[in-house]
């Protein structure tokens, strides 16, 4: 007499054999959620002695956290209190020159590199975008300025207080682009971007153009759980807390209409 095992539910059938392990079930070769992306973040900061640290730490490749990475390409030239110096130059302790609050001893650095071909990415993370040379107005910039995906361009113009009630705001570069004088660029190979922070929110000046220190947006920090708002802050190990960050020097807002943008 041959023996015949009793038949397991159709849910728990056995459907392949894998010798290392045994029988694997139906339920266990059910497709797996993809793991979230990541990349690698750099960081050079003042520690609590007054010392340079640098330090790199592979983190999501999240909006909240790439937006405080993403903003200057390489070359920029940002005003110094000893004039302007190349942005992959500086140094935590330097003094930055600030539109509103005078020079400001830089804290922070944080660098990381866009690649146009990065598979799975938004398509804003492969591209760059390109100020031609008085596009903004004369000596705005001067030279050409390259942005990352989250710079941010202060912006003067009256539809500002429809939205912020201000006549000043803060407005991502990427949508300055009109195809003639501010141009979407994708790069052939990556490009190292860069931030810059501050005791407190800042608006510097790159190539002659005023753009926001880093800043990941208070919004998007509540929105994150315990442990990634953890993660996020060990890249800024400047500050002790997510209130660190301090409040938005000008209010963020989104270019309304093609008229508006001429009027940085």
């Amino acid at each position: 007499m041959v023996y015949s095992p009793p038949q397991a539910p159709v849910s728990a059938q056995l459907t392949r054999r894998v010798p290392s392990t045994g029988w694997t079930t139906s339920a266990e070769l059910a497709p797996r959620r993809a793991a979230p992306r990541t990349r690698k973040y750099d960081i050079a900061f003042l520690d609590g002695n007054g010392c340079v640290q640098q330090a790199s730490q592979i983190a999501p490749a999240l909006p909240v956290f790439e937006s405080g990475f993403a903003a200057l390409a390489r070359g920029t030239l940002i005003a110094t209190g000893s004039g302007p110096v190349a942005v992959e130059d500086l140094l935590p302790g330097m003094q930055i020159q600030t539109l509103d609050n005078g020079a400001q001893t830089l804290l922070w650095i944080g660098s990381m590199l866009l690649i146009p071909d990065a598979q799975g990415q938004a398509p804003e993370m492969g591209r760059l975008t390109r100020l031609t040379t008085d596009s903004l107005g004369l000596g705005r910039p001067m030279p050409d300025l390259v942005l990352g995906p989250y710079a941010r361009v202060l912006h003067r113009h009256a539809s500002c207080r429809a939205q912020s009630g201000t006549d000043s705001g803060l407005a991502l570069g990427r949508e300055f682009e009109d195809g003639e004088m501010v141009i979407s660029v994708t790069p052939v190979t990556p490009v190292r971007l860069y931030h810059l922070a501050f005791a407190r929110h800042q608006i510097i000046r790159a190539n002659g153009v005023d753009v926001e220190s880093s800043h990941p947006g208070h919004p998007a920090i509540r929105a994150l759980a315990f442990e990634m708002r953890n993660l996020l802050m060990s890249l800024y190990p400047h500050l002790t807390c997510t209130d660190g960050f301090g409040p938005l020097a000008y209010p963020r807002f989104s270019i309304e209409n093609q008229e508006s943008r001429g009027a940085a």
